[in-house]
């Protein structure tokens, strides 16, 4: 962002008339190469958005009389009143010349406000004045003053019958902080936590300073006990109860290491099955309602694959497509529902079609990381292994600290022969310890046809022993690496164990047990040679 910032203040500084596009923000700014495509990869307007935010918390907390901001619809950063009326003017983004003020000359000196004709540059005319030459503008703006409280009620509203409600967190911060490092260091964690977990598409966050009346469930509070050690306790707490659901302590140390500690701590708390799902399951198990307990019983299918709870769970996506058809994240979900049903009950359990799910998630909210993993699956689904890779990087890139993202695109990846693939997968399971297990039962199998068995069999132990229920594909991959490591009775017992669960004893052909658990006919060929080769009859 500083990078960025910096980018702009040059461009402006130089007097470029030529303005900026959006491919210029990506390579000058942002290094991507030369064959970036604006057309399918919003990387640089996100950015953009993103210093835009940044830009306006910063100066809601700095009294001053100027300030800096960059006009929606524009990649061009001005210099303007710190007044929230100007900024209004600055931001309605329509075919009027937008008064500015110089940043500073190419020659050093503080630039000096110009007068344009017809435009006020000072305040003697008072409101009446300003209301009989520009009666026009107040008329937009008070357009715009009610197109905007419609969209702010029907956020702060409670859930209707086409709105999920998804959990809401408010982030405070610290308080009471005398040192000046202590103070800057602070706010920027505050600021961090609120990019990092906006970015997740099954919260809706908020600054402290919002309306009391979102009905948030959960507060992220941060303080600093010993302003000595620069040290920040971040407490996640349920707001009815008051109870301190999760807790940990954050050294501030150089600003690379306070954000992968920021990154660790988002991640516990926000990724798909971390402590606020956690603790919203609590009080939804079971419960397959259709909307947020929905979401929540499917994503617990995803982690443990457990077949008792395919069938509800996609019974309640349907219910929940009809209810919410408009909800970008429940359609990006649809897609693997979708694919699920095709896979292991049949293409009619679900109306629609995967591709027309993922382009309607994209379609109601192009920014969601959510939503553009929705259309990589999609492809990745129709083989198109191309297409699936250029909009799964975009996914990351929109939100890198999502585990179920990182973690399937390696696991598609490594399906289409991508190797690279596996860096996304053990990326994913570093960062989350509670991603899904398929994760890491297909990346126990990609060190197993690596030859490094003994890698394999040690993840596939790890999460073999952390999961409370069966976990076929981690079964046989920890069966196949315990063979290749020469202990072919271990590998013997762990496959009748396996045979016996699926029904059928341990001298049955493998693709019968195989195809107990698995639907991929391609999979289970390649399983069985492998299974074979291993020699356990």
């Amino acid at each position: 962002m500083s990078k960025l910032l910096r980018f702009l203040v040059d461009h402006k500084l130089q007097g470029e008339r030529k303005p900026l596009t959006a491919y210029a923000i990506a390579v000058d700014a942002l290094d991507r190469d030369d064959g970036f495509d604006t057309q399918i990869d919003s990387y640089p307007r996100v950015q953009i958005g993103r210093l835009r935010r940044m830009l306006d918390h910063f100066y809601l907390r700095e009294s001053g009389e100027k300030r800096l901001s960059i006009p929606f619809h524009h990649y061009e950063i001005v210099l303007g009143p710190n007044d929230p009326v100007d900024v209004t003017t600055q931001l309605l983004g329509n075919d009027r010349p937008i008064v500015e003020e110089p940043l500073v000359s190419p020659t050093g000196t503080e630039g000096v406000p110009t007068k344009k004709p017809g435009a006020e540059t000072g305040r003697s005319g008072g409101l009446l004045s300003i209301a009989r030459d520009h009666i026009w503008l107040f008329i937009i703006v008070a357009m715009l003053a009610a197109i905007g409280a419609f969209f702010y009620l029907r956020q702060t509203a409670p859930a209707t019958e086409t709105t999920i409600s998804y959990p809401a967190i408010i982030v405070e911060g610290a308080e009471n902080i005398t040192r000046s490092s202590s103070r800057a260091k602070a706010q920027m964690t505050h600021s961090y936590l609120i990019g990092a977990l906006k970015r997740f598409d099954q919260l809706r966050v908020f600054d402290e300073d919002v309306d009391g009346q979102i009905g948030a469930q959960y507060l992220l509070e941060s303080s600093i006990y010993n302003e000595a050690v620069d040290r920040i306790q971040l407490r996640l707490v349920d707001s009815a109860t008051r109870e301190v659901i999760w807790s940990s302590p954050i050294e501030v140390g150089t600003i690379e290491a306070l954000e992968a500690d920021l990154d660790q701590a988002v991640v516990a708390i926000a990724s798909p099955h971390g402590k606020i799902a956690q603790h919203e399951l609590s009080k939804y198990r079971g419960d397959y309602s259709p909307g947020y307990p929905c979401l929540l019983q499917f994503h617990q299918f995803l982690r443990y694959r457990d077949k008792e709870l395919l069938t509800p769970a996609l019974q309640c996506m349907e219910a929940s497509a009809k209810q919410y058809p408009n909800d970008s994240y429940l359609m990006s979900m649809l897609v693997v529902a979708k694919n699920l049903s095709e896979q292991f009950i049949g293409p009619d359990e679900l109306d629609g079609i995967s591709r027309d799910f993922a382009l309607k998630a994209a379609k109601l909210d192009d920014d969601s990381a959510s939503a553009t993993f929705a259309v990589a699956q999609s492809a990745f689904f129709e083989g198109d292994c191309r297409r699936g890779l250029a909009w799964g990087e975009r996914a990351v890139r929109l939100n890198p600290l999502n585990s179920r993202i990182m973690g399937y695109l390696g696991l598609y990846m490594l399906a289409c022969r991508m190797p690279e693939g596996e860096a996304y997968s053990t990326r994913a399971l570093q960062m989350d310890p509670n991603a899904d297990l398929v994760v890491a039962a297909t990346l126990a199998m990609q060190k197993l046809r690596r030859g490094d068995a003994k890698a394999a069999q040690r993840l596939s132990s790890k999460y073999m022993d952390s999961a409370p229920g069966t976990t076929p594909g981690l079964e046989i991959s920890y069966i196949l690496s315990t063979a290749m490591l020469g202990d072919k009775d271990e590998a013997r017992r762990a496959w009748r164990s396996l045979a016996e669960r699926s029904g059928l004893s341990e001298s049955a052909p493998p693709r019968e047990v195989l195809s107990k658990w698995m639907s991929n006919p391609l999979l289970i060929s390649e399983l069985e040679a492998d299974l074979l080769k291993a020699q356990l009859y």
